[in-house]
C-alpha cells in the first residue's frame, strides 16, 4: 500500500467512525488547501430541516443545525468547487461567457454560485435541473430512474437567495416527466457534478445533452470510479478526462468527462488524462 493510499484508508476509517459515533464532523477531515480557500460558496444557517437536505442528497454526512456542522459543510462544498475548478479553468477560459448554462442536479446549488461569482457571470442565465422528494434512487454509474433527480427545491432557492444569485431558473424534473427535451434553447455549458455520470451513467442521458448543446458547446460530468468504459455512444464524441482533488475526504481524487460536439473546444488544451 502507498504513502497515499494508507492516508486515504486512515481517513476514510476516521470519518466512519465520526459517522457511526453520531459524532460532528472536524475541518482536519478536509483537504487543508482547499479547506482554506477563499469562501465564494457561502452556506446558509443549518436549521433542522436544511440538515436533514444534506442529509437527503449527501448521506455520507452527519451533520447537525450547529456552526461547527455549518463550517465544515460550508468549506467542503467550497472546497470541493475549487478542486473542480482546477481542472476545468483551462476549458472555461477557451469557452469564454456563455450565453447560458445549464446544471443538472445541482443539489444545494453550491456550482452554480461558485461559476456565478469566480467566473463574473452573475448576468449569464443559468438552469437547473432539479426534483424535490423524501427519499433518493442513487446508484453508482448506474441506470437511469424517473425520480433520479430528488433533492428540495425550496431548500436550494433559500440557499441561491442566500448567496445573492440573481438570473437564474429551476425546472422541476418531475413535472417535466424527468425529461430535458422540455427545456428551453441551447447551452454553452452544461455540467452535472455528482449526478449523471456518478450515480448514472451518462449515456442514458446523452442523446438529451447533446440536443440541448450549442455547437461551441463544452459538457462537464464527474465519473464514478466504476465507469471504467466508456460507453460507445460517449466514446465517438470528442472528449477529455481530467482529475481533480476533493475536499473530503483528504487525498482522493475523482475523474470528470469533458464533452463536445466539436475538437476544436478542447484542443490545445493538456489536460492532466488518466486511466478508463
Amino acid at each position: 500500500m502507498t504513502r497515499g493510499s494508507a492516508q486515504r484508508a486512515l481517513a476514510k476509517l476516521a470519518t466512519s467512525l465520526r459517522k457511526s459515533l453520531r459524532l460532528e464532523h472536524s475541518l482536519s477531515e478536509l483537504e487543508p488547501d482547499l479547506a482554506a480557500k477563499e469562501l465564494i460558496f457561502r452556506p446558509p444557517p443549518l436549521t433542522s430541516e436544511m440538515v436533514a437536505t444534506v442529509k437527503l442528497i449527501s448521506p455520507q454526512f452527519h451533520l447537525r443545525p450547529t456552526e461547527n456542522s455549518r463550517d465544515f459543510w460550508g468549506r467542503n462544498q467550497n472546497g470541493l468547487c475549487w478542486g473542480e475548478y482546477e481542472a476545468l479553468e483551462p476549458f472555461l477560459d477557451r469557452l469564454g461567457t456563455p450565453s447560458r448554462v445549464l446544471d443538472l442536479g445541482p443539489g444545494l446549488g453550491r456550482s452554480t454560485i461558485f461559476f456565478k461569482k469566480i467566473r463574473g457571470w452573475e448576468t449569464v442565465p443559468f438552469h437547473l435541473y432539479e426534483g424535490s422528494g423524501e427519499t433518493t434512487n442513487y446508484t453508482k454509474a448506474g441506470g437511469r430512474f424517473d425520480d433520479s433527480f430528488c433533492g428540495n427545491i425550496s431548500a436550494l432557492e433559500h440557499t441561491l437567495s442566500y448567496n445573492e444569485i440573481v438570473d437564474f431558473q429551476i425546472f422541476d424534473a418531475p413535472a417535466m416527466g424527468s425529461s430535458l427535451e422540455g427545456l428551453p434553447g441551447e447551452y454553452d455549458f452544461i455540467y452535472s457534478f455528482f449526478a449523471i455520470g456518478f450515480h448514472w451513467a451518462i449515456e442514458h442521458f446523452i442523446d438529451e445533452i447533446l440536443a440541448a448543446m450549442t455547437d461551441r458547446a463544452l459538457g462537464a460530468f464527474t465519473l464514478h470510479d466504476r465507469y471504467t468504459t466508456l460507453h460507445s455512444s460517449v466514446e465517438r464524441l470528442p472528449h477529455r478526462i481530467v482529475e481533480f482533488r476533493t475536499s473530503w475526504p483528504r487525498q482522493r481524487r475523482r475523474r470528470i468527462l469533458l464533452l463536445a460536439k466539436s475538437e476544436g473546444v478542447l484542443e490545445g488544451v493538456s489536460p492532466a488524462s488518466f486511466g478508463i
